[in-house]
């Protein structure tokens, strides 16, 4: 998400640190960075201005890892040598535990007394935080509020992510089915498995606002086609967003069925099945 919109780091560094200005106009360089002796060093991204000027590392950074008390000063000085000015290291986390340790990792000390240390931009998204990202006037924000509470399964983490799937909605189709991809790609099977039981749950009336969109996201592609095939698109989107690959053959038997009961029958188990032939074996047998 970062990689294809730059300006979302500017969003979420000024949330956290509200004095901070991430420099516009940066655009994806390659990540791939270089030594003399063609040590490769790969930061998640990096972002520089178009001229000689501003640069940012990117690191999504998950958990802890030791290699990058090396990687990050390696990375940081290729490019300070590269384009003579400095830049910065931002490091984006979700856990505390995390964020502790990436302020200090990099602190190296030699025999004699010479220091080299590295204090990364650490930017942490919290559950508090992600209250704040849920703005209506930015709904491309909402990804970062649902992973924020990725893991947690409490009712106040699934109005976060129900509220990131109803701002979501309001995005152009295109970017919709993105950005839900990406949602779902943050979450837990047993929460997933949830949200789409009740998006496909044709009689839960009235609809919320969550599950109108993720239904919507689901069926948009195919629904110009007539509605089977949006279902069929559907059941393939949540197999994507789980991870599950559909065989040629399987994609084309699910895109080919034009019986509503069982494409129904399909939509109710793709949240929850381990694979894609216990999928084809949930239909009901005529």
């Amino acid at each position: 998400m970062l990689r294809a919109h730059p300006e979302h780091l500017g969003a979420l560094v000024a949330l956290r640190h509200p004095g901070l200005r991430v420099a516009t106009g940066l655009v994806p360089d390659d990540s791939v960075l270089r030594a003399v002796d063609s040590e490769a060093v790969r930061p998640d991204a990096v972002f520089v201005a178009p001229d000689a000027g501003p640069w940012v590392v990117l690191e999504v950074q998950r958990g802890r890892d030791p290699d990058k008390a090396w990687r990050w000063p390696l990375a940081v000085s290729l490019l300070l040598d590269q384009r003579r000015v400095m830049g910065d290291l931002v490091v984006v986390t979700t856990r505390r535990e995390v964020t502790s340790w990436a302020q200090v990792v990099v602190r190296h000390r030699g025999p004699l007394g010479s220091v080299l240390s590295l204090s990364p931009l650490v930017v942490q998204l919290t559950p508090e935080v992600a209250q704040r990202l849920l703005d209506p006037s930015r709904p491309e924000l909402a990804f970062y509020a649902a992973w924020a509470v990725k893991g947690d399964e409490s009712p106040e983490a699934r109005a976060v992510i129900e509220t990131s799937l109803t701002l979501t909605g309001a995005l152009p189709p295109t970017l919709r089915e993105a950005q839900l991809r990406a949602i779902l790609n943050t979450l837990s099977d047993a929460m997933v498995a949830s949200l789409t039981e009740s998006a496909m749950n044709l009689e839960d009336i009235p609809e919320s606002p969550a599950a109108r969109a993720l239904r919507l996201a689901f069926e948009t592609r195919g629904a110009a086609r007539g509605k089977a095939e949006g279902k069929a698109e559907a059941v393939l989107a949540v197999l994507s967003a789980r991870g599950l690959v559909a065989t040629e053959p399987q994609v084309a038997a699910v895109l080919g069925c034009r019986d509503a009961t069982v494409l129904d029958a399909w939509l109710r188990a793709v949240a929850s099945v381990q694979d894609v032939d216990a999928l084809l074996a949930s239909a009901p047998r005529r």
